[in-house]
């Protein structure tokens, strides 16, 4: 089995662009673990880049929060934006 976690987004022009990362196989379990308990809780899930040099982390200034929901079920804000 293998697990990848994609990201999707539009350009200006409303053109797809999509990344995938390899999620290996040790770190499946956590992964899974992750997502059980951000959907079972409905927490934010916050994301950001950490750049790791020479033993130093840094994160970067990109970030943000959003919550994980299940395919087939809709939000309160996807709901209100049609």
């Amino acid at each position: 089995m293998k697990f990848r976690l994609v990201l999707n987004t539009t350009t200006k022009k409303g053109h797809p662009v999509e990344i995938k990362f390899k999620i290996p196989p040790s770190k499946h379990i956590g992964l899974i673990n992750f997502l059980q308990i951000a959907l079972e809780h409905g927490n934010d899930v916050e994301f950001s880049i950490e750049k790791v040099q020479d033993g130093k982390h840094e994160r970067s200034k990109v970030h943000g929060t959003f919550k994980l929901t299940e395919e087939g079920n809709k939000t309160q804000s996807e709901d209100s934006e049609k």
